[in-house]
């Protein structure tokens, strides 16, 4: 008998924790939001080209807004007024969500 409730505690546990993974953003969801992040800021000579090497990891819950504060790294290209050029990309976002968009924000 013991050995099933601890059985069910954990399969409890396992899924408690795969629900919160899943209300984070996913890769795609963080590029998109960081991609309007930067177009939006930068006016309409900025738009990023493409990701290189990107890494979403350690997300966690913000503990001063909405939304998770995940670590984010890579590089970035940027196509400003026709010249491509590569930014790195390593510091923690914000990502909050409204109507089903991601959205970036500085933690």
């Amino acid at each position: 008998m013991t050995i099933l409730r601890n059985i069910a505690l954990a399969l409890s546990a396992a899924l408690a924790l795969t629900a919160c993974g899943s209300n984070q953003p996913s890769e795609s969801d963080a590029q998109k939001a960081i991609t309007a992040k930067f177009e939006g800021a930068m006016g309409s000579a900025v738009h990023v080209t493409e990701y290189r090497d990107f890494s979403l990891n350690g997300c966690r819950q913000s503990e001063t807004a909405d939304g998770f504060v995940c670590d984010v790294g890579g590089s970035i290209v940027l196509d400003i007024a026709g010249t491509p050029q590569v930014r790195p990309f390593t510091e923690p976002v914000r990502f909050s969500k409204a109507s089903g968009t991601w959205t970036a924000h500085r933690p």
